[in-house]
């Protein structure tokens, strides 16, 4: 796996766990944010910012939702094109949560052309079917049809079973709307035909599906169009679906679905003449009402004027009243907020109007200034061109002058690499010219013993032969004479620091101690090429440490070696 891909995962973790567990999605999605950012992979970072887009909507923080959503399309600007659509698309979702539905349409038509790729008829279903409720509230039937198909055709080639049970859901909407209008019996069964989809999709691939609650409202309008369409019999398919659309609603604490689930189930009883069933339905929606936050006035309303009708119907007139008088409260409630949110929607065009009316004017100073901008600019070019020039002599100049102090930096580094170079292979030759005077100097020792003691012995033929063969050796050796002289000329401190460091005179044998302790030779070592043992090799070091004065916590090796510094 990529570090792209692992990117990519991590956000689209984080999204998935958001349905169960909304704290946990949005943690995930810091990490997933951390990743990116750490790594620089701005296409997974857009994508990460598009889901938080998504996440803070969902807690209500719309303003975070919105900076979330711009730093997606900032960060998309250089990413494939399905991470611009997922920008863009989310873009279009914050600005209809705003209630800028005109903003949302130009963000998803942006989405729409980028997501014409591989993985992108997911989110182009996503859209068509946001579109379907834009179309829908504004009562525009042939729009509204249009894009509840496309939204169910690419949630057919997204295999995506969350997306197609939403989809059949809309398409049924569509089709029981339009059998409201026209009272066309082949549009309810369509209807009730998409609704059915809706609810077997669910039921055959619920494992897969990431949002449970989308059945919830297929399965409520199912049970919905039966109580409403169908003769009484139908109440056991009125009870399967009321049931499912609420225990499903249960478990994702769809409150809004439970009550409408409540006031099916409390319709039902009523029907059958259960009263006191329907009223224990009616006040348990009172409590899930009642929990909502903020209040749902419109669900309070429906309640108080099922629970004032049950009342009528039980002959208790004054409870009956009682509830009339909450529902009247709501109702009023309702009213004011929908001419509120009119008033805000008629303000909201308001400004955009004035925002079009003075981008315009502003459009039309902009072509005048542009005419008399142009002579500036061409005096500017002429201008800019001559100090071109003169920035361009300037920077050569001071380019080839950087490079020319460079190269003198550069040969003299390489200079003093060549000078340490040189000293390290001194100090080498130095040593192996030493070593080698010494072994000759041995060897000679040795072979005019063995001379000497030939010499008592002169009248043997053999004695005679090997005295023959070691002057051969001796005259072969003569000329490391001058490479022992060649030694001190190379180095003629070491033999005279030696004997003035010496408080005693040091003898021959004592300075060949010292220069095989100089060539750092073990004490084993100098006694091999002595042919003496090591005891006498450690008897020789310490005699030579009385010799120069040295103490006991003085190191007689690093001393010698010292005196060659």
């Amino acid at each position: 796996m990529t570090i792209h891909q692992r990117g990519m995962t991590m956000a689209r973790l984080a999204d998935a766990l958001s349905y169960s567990d909304l704290h946990l999605g949005l943690e995930k999605n810091s990490e997933a944010l951390v990743y990116a950012e750490k790594n620089k992979d701005e296409a997974a970072a857009s994508y990460a910012y598009s889901c938080r887009a998504v996440l803070y909507v969902v807690t209500g923080n719309t303003a975070a939702a919105q900076n979330a959503v711009d730093s997606a399309i900032l960060l998309a600007k250089a990413a494939p094109s399905f991470i611009k659509g997922i920008a863009w698309f989310r873009k279009g979702y914050v600005e209809n949560i705003k209630n800028n539905p005109d903003e949302a349409l130009k963000s998803w038509q942006k989405a729409l052309n980028y997501l014409n790729v591989e993985g992108g008829p997911l989110y182009q279903s996503s859209i068509y079917y946001l579109l379907y409720g834009i179309y829908a509230e504004r009562n525009d039937s042939d729009k509204a049809t249009r894009y509840a198909m496309l939204s169910l055709k690419n949630a057919v080639k997204s295999h995506d079973p969350g997306m197609l049970i939403a989809a059949w859901q809309i398409n049924g909407t569509d089709y029981l709307q339009r059998f409201k209008e026209r009272k066309d019996s082949v549009l309810l069964d369509s209807a009730v035909y998409a609704f059915r989809q809706s609810v077997m999709i669910f039921r055959q691939r619920r494992k897969w599906v990431k949002n449970q609650s989308v059945v919830a409202l297929p399965a409520l309008n199912l049970a919905d169009i039966y109580m409403d369409y169908y003769p009484p019999w139908y109440k056991d398919s009125i009870l399967n679906y009321v049931n499912l659309s609420l225990k499903v609603s249960l478990e994702t604490g769809n409150k809004t679905m439970q009550a409408n689930c409540y006031d099916i189930i409390s319709k039902l009883n009523r029907r059958d003449g259960n009263l006191d069933v329907a009223e224990k339905v009616l006040l348990k929606e009172k409590t899930v009402v009642d929990s909502i936050n903020p209040a749902n006035y419109y669900l309070s309303m429906n309640l108080y004027q099922s629970l004032a009708q049950l009342k009528e119907e039980q002959g208790d007139k004054a409870a009956a009243l009682t509830y009339y008088r909450h529902y009247l409260d709501f109702y009023q409630k309702e009213f004011d907020a929908k001419q509120f949110e009119i008033i805000q929607q008629l303000e909201a065009k308001y400004q955009d109007e004035k925002k079009d009316k003075a981008l315009k004017l502003l459009q039309q100073r902009n072509t005048f200034q542009k005419k008399q901008t142009y002579l500036y600019i061409g005096i500017a070019v002429i201008a800019i061109v001559g100090l071109l020039f003169l920035f361009l002599a300037y920077h050569f100049q001071l380019k080839y002058s950087l490079q020319r102090e460079k190269l003198k930096d550069e040969e003299a580094g390489r200079l003093l690499a060549e000078q340490k170079l040189i000293q390290s292979q001194k100090e080498q030759l130095q040593k192996e010219l030493l070593a080698g005077a010494l072994q000759v100097d041995h060897k000679n020792e040795l072979l005019q013993n063995l001379k000497e003691k030939l010499l008592t012995q002169a009248s043997s033929p053999s004695a005679l032969q090997l005295e023959k063969i070691i002057n051969e050796e001796i005259r072969m050796d003569e000329g490391f004479e001058s490479i022992k002289s060649e030694f001190k000329d190379l180095h003629p401190e070491f033999f005279s620091r030696l004997q003035q460091k010496a408080v005693q005179k040091l003898t021959p044998l004592d300075l060949k101690y010292c220069a095989y302790l100089y060539m750092n030779l073990s004490s084993k070592q100098i006694a091999t090429l002595l042919h003496v043992e090591p005891k006498s090799v450690r008897m020789a070091k310490y005699r030579l440490k009385q010799k120069l004065g040295l103490g006991k916590e003085d190191e007689l090796d690093a001393v010698i070696r010292g005196l060659s510094e």
